[in-house]
C-alpha cells in the first residue's frame, strides 16, 4: 500500500510541475521564462521516471 501511496506522490508531483513548465513556456519568450520551463520539465520528467519505477518494483 504504501509504494502506491510513493507512486501516487510522485505522479501528481510530476504533474504540477509539468504544469508550471508548461505555463512558464507559453508565456514568452523571455530568459527567464525559458530557463523556468526547461528547468522545470526536467524535474517533471526526473519525477515521472521516479514514479515509473516505483510502480515497476516488486517486493
Amino acid at each position: 500500500m504504501q509504494r502506491y501511496a510513493l507512486t501516487l506522490l510522485f505522479a501528481v508531483l510530476a504533474a504540477a510541475i509539468g504544469a508550471v513548465s508548461a505555463y512558464a513556456l507559453a508565456g514568452g519568450a523571455s530568459a527567464r521564462r525559458l530557463l523556468v520551463g526547461v528547468a522545470a520539465a526536467a524535474v517533471a520528467a526526473w519525477l515521472a521516471t521516479l514514479s515509473a519505477s516505483s510502480f515497476g518494483r516488486k517486493r
